[in-house]
């Protein structure tokens, strides 16, 4: 809420009309309205009587700016401590650190999917062999889940791949799965929406098959094509395979939020 909507709020609550405060201020009604309204805005003088005749003080009319100036704007401690620091290093290191701070500011204001996980598996000593398509475990079943999304869009940047595994229920459709992916992007609509976890296990895959693939250093569900990787969403065109295109396995269904 601005300074000016604060204002109006302050004479409401006091029970005066524009004109009625003007009047006790000493300026026109129209002079009230420009105020109220962001228009214009008053001097210290006239600010300092209109706050005197609603029974309010600067902390209630400027609350909000002021809050956002301090969410806003390092103080000097703060500033000290980083540009101290930020001097100390050499050229190259303060283009490193200007670039990852870039990147973690437009990260910050970019949509995220939230994807809610089961229970997360105890660990355990045995390990799960990656060539199986399927995985059985006496107490119920568990699922391993990417923690980096592939992309049903243009394409997700893939780093080093990390899998957790988590509790599910068992069922034949979570006893054919090898792991799964958090699906990112729109591009595989209305099949597949951003935030579903797509089931993938090793089956062999043939065109028409929804395939999880890497290419270029990123990943995707995509519909295998001839030479090409289609997307479900029409308003996405067709990728041409490269020679580096890997498939990683295929996409035989969504895991069902009520198995969590």
């Amino acid at each position: 809420m601005s300074y000016d909507t604060r204002l109006r709020e302050a004479r409401k609550r006091a029970g005066l009309t524009q004109e009625e405060l003007g009047k006790l201020v000493g300026c026109a009604k129209t002079t009230i309205t420009g105020y109220e309204t962001g228009k214009s805005e008053p001097n210290m003088a006239i600010l300092s009587k209109i706050m005197e005749a609603l029974k309010v003080d600067a902390n209630f009319i400027f609350q909000d700016e002021m809050r956002e100036h301090y969410e806003y704007h390092a103080t000097t401690e703060e500033m000290e401590s980083l540009v101290k620091k930020y001097r100390l290093v050499d050229n190259s290191w303060k283009q490193v650190i200007l670039n990852i701070l870039d990147l973690a500011t437009a990260a910050s204001k970019e949509p995220k999917t939230i994807i809610k996980f089961p229970q997360r598996v105890p660990d355990r000593d045995e390990s799960v062999e990656q060539d199986s398509n399927a995985i059985e475990f006496s107490d119920g079943a568990t699922v391993k889940i990417s923690e980096q999304p592939m992309a049903a869009g243009s394409g997700v940047y893939l780093g080093p791949e990390s899998f957790t595994e988590y509790r599910v229920q068992d069922n034949e459709l979570i006893r054919r799965t090898a792991f799964a992916v958090p699906v990112s992007g729109d591009s595989m609509e209305p099949k597949f929406h951003d935030g579903d976890i797509a089931l993938v296990n090793f089956e062999p895959a043939e065109p028409g098959d929804i395939v999880v693939v890497t290419m270029d250093g990123l990943g995707y569900i995509k519909k295998l094509g001839n030479g090409v990787l289609l997307s479900l969403n029409k308003k996405y065109k067709p990728i041409p395979m490269k020679e580096d295109m890997r498939v990683n396995g295929k996409v035989i269904g969504i895991l069902d939020p009520e198995w969590f």
